[in-house]
C-alpha cells in the first residue's frame, strides 16, 4: 500500500484509463510494455494536482511493481526488454521552429498558444481585402513584415497611422451611417464645398488637398518610379516599380518613398481633424508641402545619423540630390540650408 498523494494518483489512473487488472496494462495484440511505453501511455497532462515529472516518477514505481508481479506469475516471456541507454521522456506535443521539432516543455513561448488552441475559422473578409479584392493572405503577411521594418524607420505615430489605414481602423465619416437620422451630413467630407462621402480613399487620395499633395509627391519621386503611384501603393505600402537605373539602390529609394508617403498621410489626417474638431479651413497646398518636407527631412537626418552605413549614406545623398530637381523641394532646401545637414558629436 502506497501513501498519499501517490495512492490518489494510482486511483486516478485506474479510473481514467479503465485499469482493473494486470491484463488491462496490455493492449490487444501487444506484449508487456517497456518502461518508456508505460509512462507515455498513462501520463496525464490534464491532472493539475501533480506535475508531469512527478507523475513520471510515480509511473516508474508502478511499472516496477507491476513488472515484478508479472515475472512472479511466470509471464516474463511477454515482457519487452528494456532498451539500453537513458532516454528523456517527453510528451508527443510540440511544434516546429526554425526547421527543428520542439516538444513540451522545450517549446517557444510564442508558439505555445498555437499548440493548445486553434483559432476559429474566419467567416469575414480580411480588412485589407476591402481595399482591393486581389489582396490575399500572402499580401497580408508581406504587409506585416514591412510594418515591422517601418516601425524602425518611422516615428511611431506615422507608422501607427499607416497600420490603421491598411487595416481600416480609422474612424472616417462613412462609417457613421447609422447617425444620418440625427445628422444628414454625418458621412459627408469636412472640406467646404465637397459633397463626397468621406471614405479612406476619398480622404487620403481623392479629395482636393490630397490630389494636390500627391501630385507634387509624384513629381518628386518620378525619377525613381516607372509609373505613377496608385492608391494601393499609398494605402497598403506596396512597392512601386523602380526604374532600371535605381534597382540596385532599391532599399534606400523605398525608404525615402515610405517616409514621404507616411508623412503625407499623417498630415492629411491631422488637417482633417483640425477641420472637423477645431472648425478650421483646410491648409493650402503650399504650406502643407512645407510641413511635409520638414517632417520628411527630419526622418532623413535620422537615417543618415543612426541607421545607414557609409555606402547607404552616399546613396541617400544621391537620392536627395535627384529629388532636389523638383522646384518646390529645392526651394525648401535652399531656404533651410541646414535641413539636410547632419551634426556629429566631436
Amino acid at each position: 500500500m502506497v501513501v498519499e498523494p501517490q495512492r490518489s494518483f494510482r486511483l486516478h489512473v485506474s479510473r481514467n484509463f479503465g485499469i482493473r487488472s494486470l491484463s488491462d496494462f496490455i493492449r490487444a495484440g501487444e506484449a508487456w510494455p517497456s518502461q518508456e511505453q508505460f509512462v507515455q501511455r498513462y501520463l496525464d497532462f490534464t491532472l493539475a494536482s501533480a506535475t508531469p515529472w512527478k507523475q513520471i516518477q510515480w509511473l516508474r514505481v508502478l511499472y516496477t511493481e507491476a513488472t515484478q508481479i508479472v515475472e512472479r506469475l511466470g509471464a516474463s516471456r511477454i515482457r519487452i526488454q528494456h532498451t539500453s541507454g537513458r532516454q528523456r521522456l517527453l510528451p508527443h506535443l510540440g511544434c516546429t521552429s526554425g526547421g527543428r521539432v520542439c516538444l513540451v516543455p522545450a517549446i517557444p513561448r510564442t508558439a505555445l498558444l498555437c499548440v493548445v488552441w486553434l483559432p476559429p475559422v474566419p467567416t469575414k473578409q480580411h480588412p485589407m481585402s476591402l481595399h482591393s479584392p486581389c489582396m490575399g493572405n500572402d499580401h497580408v503577411k508581406a504587409f506585416v513584415r514591412s510594418s515591422t521594418y517601418l516601425r524602425r524607420l518611422l516615428i511611431p505615430v506615422y507608422e501607427d497611422l499607416q497600420f490603421r489605414l491598411a487595416f481600416r481602423l480609422l474612424p472616417v465619416r462613412s462609417r457613421f451611417w447609422f447617425l444620418e437620422a440625427s445628422n444628414p451630413r454625418i458621412r459627408i467630407c469636412v472640406r467646404a464645398g465637397c459633397a463626397a462621402i468621406e471614405t479612406e480613399q476619398h480622404l487620403f487620395f481623392d479629395c482636393a488637398l490630397a490630389v494636390q499633395l500627391w501630385d507634387q509627391v509624384r513629381q518628386i519621386m518620378s525619377p525613381f518610379f516607372r509609373a505613377p503611384t496608385t492608391w494601393m501603393n499609398v494605402a497598403l505600402a506596396t512597392k512601386p516599380r523602380l526604374r532600371d537605373t535605381w534597382k540596385a539602390r532599391a532599399g534606400v529609394v523605398l525608404d525615402v518613398w515610405h517616409t514621404v508617403r507616411a508623412v503625407t498621410l499623417h498630415f492629411l489626417w491631422r488637417d482633417r481633424n483640425r477641420c472637423l474638431f477645431d472648425g478650421r479651413q483646410p491648409t493650402p497646398a503650399a504650406p502643407a508641402l512645407l510641413a511635409i518636407f520638414s517632417a520628411s527631412c527630419a526622418h532623413f537626418r535620422h537615417t543618415l545619423r543612426r541607421r545607414y552605413d557609409p555606402e547607404q549614406q552616399q546613396t541617400q545623398h544621391m537620392v536627395l540630390a535627384e529629388m532636389r530637381r523638383h522646384a518646390g523641394f529645392e526651394g525648401f532646401v535652399r531656404a533651410n540650408s541646414t535641413v539636410l545637414g547632419v551634426r556629429h558629436r566631436r
